[in-house]
C-alpha cells in the first residue's frame, strides 16, 4: 500500500510539471517551431509560380512566426508566413532616457532605403493609378529570386500608358540587380532582398485587415471609394511633401479622407516617410525627392537627386548626390530609372 501510494505521488508530480510547462506560454515550447513539426517546413508549404491575390483564408488566426524576426523585416511585431500573417514574440523592451529624447533627422532615418522607396509607392500609386486600392491593384508574384510585389491588370488598366511606368520603376528596385546600386540621401544604400520581403509582409497585413468585417474599431480597414488628384509637392518634414485632392468617384466630397490612411499598410503606414496628414479634402505623403517623376521642373540646374525616375532621357544629364556633383546613368534593370554616378 505504501509502494502504491508513493508512486501516485509520483505520478501526480509529473503530471503537474507537463501541465505548467504547457501552460507557461514560453515560446521556446511553441508547437509552431519547425524542429518539431517537420510539416511546417517552407519546402512542404504549397507553391505557385502564379499571381497570388490573398483573397481567401482558411481562417483569420495568428500564431507565432516560425522564423520569428526574420519573417518580420520592418520589426513592428507583424511577420508573414506562409500566405498568413503572424506575431513574432518579443520581449519586453528596455525603456531608456535617450529614447525619449526625438529630433526631425532620428525620425527620418531610411534603413535600408526602404522607407523612402514604399511611401514612394504610395504617391506613384495616387499619381498614376489615382487611387488607394492595394489589394485590387497589386499582389505577390513568385519569382526565381523569391516572392515580390507586383502590378495586376486591374492595376496596369488604371494608367495611361498601360504599364504605369513610375510604379514599375519603383517595384523593378525589389530587382537582385538594384541591391547595393540605388543611393539615397545620407549616404543609404538599397537593399533590394529587405525592400522585398517588407513589401509583401506588409501587403499580406493590409489584405488581412481588408478581410475583417467591418466593426467600427481599429481591427478592420474602412475607407470610401475614391480618386485622388495630384495638386502641389513642397519642402516637407524628411523630404518632399505630395499633396493630393481626395474626392469620391463622381468628384464628390468623402465624408472621412482620414480614414484613406487605412489604405497604407502595405506601405507601412507608420513608415516616417508616409507621413500621412489629412486636412479638409487634402491628404499627403513625404518620400524622397527624385523616386515620384511628378511635380517637379527642368531648371537647367543640377538635379538634386541621387535616383531619378522618369519618362524622358535623363542620361548625362547633372545631378548632386549627397554633396557631390555628378550626372545620370541609366539604371541596367528599368530605363526609366537613372543613378547619379
Amino acid at each position: 500500500m505504501r509502494f502504491a501510494l508513493r508512486t501516485k505521488a509520483i505520478l501526480l508530480s509529473v503530471g503537474s510539471i507537463a501541465l505548467l510547462a504547457a501552460c507557461s506560454g514560453d515560446p521556446s515550447s511553441d508547437a509552431s517551431d519547425p524542429s518539431s513539426d517537420p510539416s511546417s517546413d517552407p519546402s512542404a508549404a504549397e507553391q505557385t509560380d502564379d499571381v497570388v491575390l490573398g483573397t481567401s483564408w482558411e481562417a483569420l488566426s495568428y500564431p507565432y512566426c516560425v522564423y520569428g524576426a526574420w519573417s518580420d523585416p520592418d520589426g513592428d511585431g507583424w511577420g508573414w508566413e506562409f500566405g498568413h500573417s503572424c506575431i513574432v514574440y518579443k520581449p519586453p523592451a528596455t525603456t531608456t532616457t535617450s529614447s525619449t529624447t526625438t529630433t526631425t533627422s532620428a525620425n527620418c532615418t531610411n534603413p535600408d532605403g526602404t522607407d523612402s522607396v514604399m511611401a514612394a509607392l504610395a504617391v506613384s500609386a495616387a499619381t498614376e493609378l489615382k487611387r488607394w486600392q492595394p489589394v485590387t491593384d497589386f499582389a505577390i508574384s513568385n519569382q526565381s529570386y523569391g516572392q515580390v510585389l507586383v502590378l495586376t491588370g486591374t492595376g496596369k488598366a488604371r494608367c495611361s500608358d498601360g504599364i504605369c511606368y513610375n510604379t514599375q520603376a519603383l517595384l523593378d528596385l525589389q530587382k537582385p540587380g538594384a541591391d547595393g546600386q540605388v543611393k539615397f540621401p545620407g549616404n543609404v544604400t538599397l537593399n533590394s532582398p529587405a525592400l522585398r520581403s517588407r513589401l509583401v509582409a506588409k501587403f499580406g497585413e493590409q489584405v488581412t485587415c481588408e478581410q475583417q468585417p467591418s466593426n467600427g474599431g481599429t481591427s478592420n480597414c474602412p475607407a470610401e471609394q475614391h480618386q485622388l488628384i495630384f495638386q502641389r509637392a513642397e519642402k516637407g518634414g524628411c523630404d518632399t511633401n505630395y499633396y493630393f485632392v481626395a474626392k469620391k468617384p463622381d468628384g464628390t466630397p468623402l465624408q472621412y479622407p482620414a480614414q484613406l490612411k487605412n489604405k497604407l499598410l502595405w506601405v507601412d503606414r507608420v513608415n516616417p516617410y508616409i507621413g500621412f496628414q489629412s486636412v479638409g479634402e487634402v491628404v499627403s505623403l513625404d518620400p524622397t525627392y527624385g523616386l515620384d517623376d511628378v511635380g517637379s521642373t527642368a531648371t537647367g540646374a543640377c538635379t538634386a537627386a541621387c535616383t531619378k525616375i522618369s519618362a524622358n532621357d535623363v542620361t548625362g544629364g547633372c545631378c548632386s548626390c549627397s554633396g557631390v556633383t555628378k550626372a545620370f546613368k541609366k539604371a541596367a534593370w528599368n530605363v526609366h530609372t537613372f543613378l547619379c554616378l
